[in-house]
């Protein structure tokens, strides 16, 4: 291959996996072979092979930066000057703009894939529990800084806990709007998900704290009691 400078290096390698998750989501993982890869990247096998080692390289390529581009899509303006008060009316705003682009839909029908791939390949399975750890863990960094600027009622916030509801509700959202259509309400149910979020809709629950206390037993009694 011909010398080229880093940014036309990185600029090829990005094409590469950009034209893998359009064979990606056209053939799937199985069906899609690294010849296809090249015909949609416009590159030969050995120019291919020049950037990834091969299929499973290109395949945590695209994983992983599909982890970094939901990560970046808020990063800055949490980030940015205000935190996380000042700016969440913007970021409702990216959120309700995000889950209505429909291009979202192939990110989640490529996740859809990965995931039952990820089911009988452990080795895939790693990758995409790692990409969803990065989530996971911003998820929570954003929980806590939420905390220290007062956003809930109290400081005394469960990160782990209200991170990992948070992000099933994504998860949630973003599969019934693939798979259910234009049955699912998925604006209603962003609405209906802020004003819970925000204490403008609560409901009564007597007897909660006995369905609770269980909950947040610690680790050594529960494992006292079993033994």
């Amino acid at each position: 291959m011909p010398k080229l400078k880093p940014e036309e290096l990185e600029t090829r390698r990005q094409e590469i996996i950009d034209a893998a998750r359009t064979c990606f989501l056209r053939s799937g993982f199985h069906r899609t072979t690294t010849d296809e890869i090249c015909k949609q990247a416009s590159i030969t096998p050995g120019g291919l092979y020049h950037y990834f080692a091969g299929k499973d390289e290109i395949i945590a390529a695209v994983i992983q930066q599909q982890a970094e581009g939901a990560i970046g899509r808020v990063r800055s303006l949490v980030e940015g000057a205000g935190g996380m008060r000042g700016n969440m009316g913007e970021l409702a705003q990216q959120f309700m703009g995000t889950m209505n682009d429909p291009n979202i839909d192939d990110v989640v029908r490529l996740e859809i894939e990965i995931w039952a791939e990820g089911l009988k390949n452990p080795k895939l399975g790693d990758l995409s529990r790692e990409a969803w750890a990065l989530r996971q863990d911003w998820m929570e960094t954003m929980v806590r800084r939420g905390a220290e600027e007062g956003l809930y009622n109290t400081k005394d916030v469960d990160a782990k806990g209200l991170a990992s509801l948070l992000t099933a509700i994504l998860l949630g959202m973003r599969l019934g709007k693939v798979l259910w259509k234009d049955d699912f309400d998925l604006n209603g149910a962003i609405a209906a998900m802020f004003m819970v979020h925000s204490g403008r809709l609560v409901m009564e629950m007597p007897g909660i704290n006995g369905v609770l206390a269980p909950v947040k037993q610690p680790v050594r009694e529960r494992a006292a009691k079993v033994s």
